[in-house]
């Protein structure tokens, strides 16, 4: 999570819940718990209240340690946006993208590039394995064919030398 995300503001990310709980006895505050903070169907419920105890308990610097990891990945996480633009070579960071681009890359920036293309259009990022298998298809296919894949409410698919990003429903109305 970022502390800052469009309008959305996480001042207190790096206070822990200790500290926050201690802060409002202090100061005699009231305290509103949403009840879905218990409920571990929920994987950041389990994790902030069995997997964490029990990790801290063993090993004291969790917390901290997982923090600066966090931090770390967030930086890499931006750094690999800044390379996709530079992969963009001057290009708009919007579909369709011209396939001799994809092609002149790396796999793993060729990977990336379309990550971030999808993730500013908002296309939940498939599995690393179904990201590659796109990639492979957008890549090799025959002139000929035009391959398709899709991703929740979005299809990916090639089309003359270019990547095209297309809603599902716009798909169904080519028919």
């Amino acid at each position: 999570m970022r502390e800052r995300s469009g309008k959305l503001l996480r001042p207190m990310l790096s206070v822990g819940r200790d500290e926050v709980e201690r802060y409002v006895r202090l100061h005699q505050l009231e305290w509103c718990e949403d009840e879905s903070n218990t409920d571990t169907r929920y994987s950041r419920n389990l994790l902030r209240r069995d997997i964490i105890p029990a990790l801290t308990q063993r090993f004291p610097a969790t917390t901290k340690n997982l923090a600066a990891a966090a931090a770390r990945f967030a930086e890499a996480h931006e750094l690999l946006n800044e390379l996709a633009l530079v992969d963009l070579d001057g290009a708009a960071a919007r579909f369709p993208l011209d396939l001799k681009q994809l092609n002149a890359l790396a796999e793993p920036r060729a990977r990336n590039l379309l990550r971030y293309l999808l993730t500013i259009n908002q296309v939940q990022i498939p599995s690393e394995a179904r990201l590659r298998e796109a990639l492979r298809q957008m890549l090799d296919a025959e002139a000929d064919r035009h391959p398709s894949l899709v991703f929740g409410q979005h299809r990916l698919l090639r089309r003359r030398g270019w990547v095209y990003l297309e809603p599902v429903e716009a798909c169904a109305d080519k028919r």
